[in-house]
């Protein structure tokens, strides 16, 4: 995690110094939740082959460790659920438990626009692989690169759609990082 801690370090940016430290922090115990999949991780070997960086490099390394769950906190339709897959690394329901962060990954399927929504929780994303289109408010949808950052307020509306290639981001929430505050 050190190593994608100096990636967001780079954003000099509130959000993205807490979730860099929080990053920071040693994380050498054991994680507290066994590896797990869902439907949408069947495109990570493909997200993480030939990796272009040390973050990537380091994600292909413990890709069968982590643990995946379905996206939306249980407010997504069922079929959006299956384009969807993250991973908490950090955070209450985390790998690593904190009580006032949350930091993991997305997966999002090529082809699929995950709909408009909002959380309480400022949020932050860094694209670490695929080109997807971010549409924040009520602005058209533009394209986000890998190294591309993209902020999020708290309760702005935002959605994400990608076309034929998938999507691997780091996110980061802070603040008010209930997933209750979650709607679609």
């Amino acid at each position: 995690m050190q190593t994608a801690a100096a990636v967001v370090r780079r954003h000099d940016i509130e959000i993205a110094r807490r979730i860099s430290a929080a990053l920071a922090v040693d994380q050498s115990h054991p994680p507290t939740l066994p590896p797990a999949t869902v439907p949408a991780c069947h495109i990570l070997p493909e997200l993480l082959s030939d990796p272009q960086s040390d973050l990537m490099s380091h994600l292909a390394g413990c890709r069968d460790d982590l643990h995946w769950r379905q996206a939306g906190f249980g407010k997504l339709p069922e079929p959006a659920a299956q384009k969807l897959a993250v991973t908490e690394l950090i955070g209450p329901n985390g790998m690593f438990p904190a009580p006032d962060i949350r930091i993991g990954l997305l997966i999002q399927t090529g082809g699929f626009h995950y709909p408009k929504h909002q959380h309480a929780a400022a949020e932050l994303y860094l694209i670490l692989k695929g080109t997807a289109c971010w549409g924040i408010e009520d602005e058209p949808p533009g394209p986000r690169a890998p190294g591309d950052f993209v902020h999020h307020k708290s309760q702005q509306p935002h959605r994400i759609i990608t076309s034929d290639e998938p999507l691997l981001a780091l996110w980061g929430w802070v603040g008010d990082i209930d997933g209750a505050s979650y709607s679609v």
